[in-house]
């Protein structure tokens, strides 16, 4: 057998073991595997057009997909936009988009934008739910709720009563102990996380990790110490970790301070998307763009407001993602 010239033994076979095991890889890792030159850095990819920022956004849904769609070919490296996506997502998978309604929501064209890409991967609109945690705060953020067998669902958690969406057994992983959704335990088998660019008054910064606070039911007693290490303990628990496939983040606007509430005066056009498939990266590009942000405005940094976002060094020292940004390939589109 014959080796490519620049990889020995042990990097081809471990290439090859890697493709024919799969999905035994960790999503976070599968388009960060190893090539002839060594591992690649975990790439995010960020999107971006000010006219996003003009009007109204629903008025902008044809701009918000090619975005997206480009955006989806350059973190894969697929020619085209159906290849893109259906490199982490098969047609027989029902998949969740867990959107992000508390405050500064996910905004509707966004998660509309994400099922017209999953419909390119031959997933059916009966496969796929938009989900959050209750049907009051998604039919306020603009979402219509679609609790039929037709078409996507879009649905909270507590869609019948309080506490009747999460599953009865309480599931322990490191320092949390909480049931989470039936939606994620029992419903879906791949996630995408769908946050909003903005800043956190106890984490820092609330991103596609802390998003998933949203997927349990007792989020309340875990944002002690920066919510470090609870968010990590959340994430890192099977439900969430074995279906995450991506995070897409809604920037179009972004929140420099004053979050997770609605701050409008301190809210800024970012104009754009950004997303990775390494969920710890994803957030570490997000925290340093809200940092900017902060840096611009004359803000302190959130270590020194006493509010650090320590929780994405944590995840990177558990080995769930890439937190150094030196370490990221951060390309624009």
């Amino acid at each position: 057998m014959i080796f490519p010239p620049s990889a020995n033994r042990r990097q081809f076979l471990t290439r090859v073991g890697a493709l024919a095991a799969g999905a035994a890889l960790p999503w976070s890792r599968l388009l960060a595997a190893e090539d002839e030159a060594g591992p690649r850095r975990p790439r995010v990819v960020i999107a971006r057009d000010e006219v996003l920022t003009r009007g109204q956004l629903d008025e902008h849904r044809e701009l918000l997909e090619k975005l997206l769609n480009a955006a989806m070919q350059k973190l894969t490296g697929a020619a085209d936009a159906a290849t893109a996506w259906r490199q982490l997502f098969k047609p027989t998978e029902r998949v969740g988009i867990k959107v992000n309604t508390l405050g500064l929501s996910t905004q509707p064209p966004v998660a509309d934008a994400i099922v017209a890409g999953l419909r390119l991967a031959g997933v059916p609109a009966e496969k796929i739910v938009i989900w959050d945690r209750f049907d009051t705060e998604l039919e306020k953020a603009g979402f219509k709720l679609n609790k039929s067998a037709s078409g996507v669902q879009c649905r909270g958690t507590d869609t019948k009563k309080i506490g009747g969406g999460y599953q009865e057994q309480v599931e322990s992983n490191g320092q949390i102990g909480s049931c989470f959704s039936k939606i994620l335990a029992e419903e879906i088998d791949a996630v995408i996380s769908v946050p909003v660019l903005k800043d956190h008054r106890m984490a820092g910064v609330t991103l596609g990790m802390k998003n998933f606070y949203g997927a349990i039911h007792n989020p309340n007693k875990y944002h002690g110490d920066n919510c470090d290490p609870y968010i990590v303990d959340v994430v890192s628990h099977g439900f969430i970790q074995k279906k995450w496939r991506l995070t897409i983040c809604d920037g179009i606007r972004g929140q420099w301070e004053g979050g997770p509430g609605v701050k409008p005066g301190f809210q800024w056009p970012f104009a754009g998307l950004f997303l990775g498939t390494d969920f710890v990266a994803t957030d570490a590009v997000g925290a340093d763009i809200l940092e900017q942000q902060r840096k611009e405005k004359g803000m302190k940094p959130l270590a020194e407001d006493g509010r650090p976002p320590k929780y994405i060094a944590t995840a990177a020292a558990r080995g769930l993602g890439e937190a150094d940004l030196a370490k990221i390939e951060r390309v624009e589109v």
